[in-house]
């Protein structure tokens, strides 16, 4: 029984592999770059916003290690760079 159940975890689990799709080439349809014109790009507006805060009031933790500068590119240019580098539609793992 444990035999089995092994095999038919295995047959299974590569199973998914066999319907991936390649969309690089393809251009994003209208429908992802609304959705990311109107919920994905105001999100990371807010984040930006919330982060910069947070940077700031960082500031009494990160000024005496001197690692302000890393404090900034973590919680303020990697998130910008994450959603506003990019072009419209694209997906958010790719940059």
């Amino acid at each position: 029984m444990i035999t089995i159940s092994m095999v038919l975890f295995l047959v299974c689990s590569f199973n998914g592999l066999l319907f991936a799709n390649d969309s690089s080439s393809a251009k994003p349809s209208a429908k992802e770059i609304l959705g990311d014109v109107l919920c994905i790009r105001p999100l990371g507006s807010i984040e930006i916003a919330f982060n910069s805060l947070f940077f700031v009031l960082s500031l009494p933790v990160t000024v005496p290690f001197k690692k302000t500068k890393e404090a900034e590119e973590f919680l303020i240019k990697d998130p910008y760079h994450f959603y506003f580098n990019r072009g419209l539609g694209e997906p958010l793992g790719k940059m």
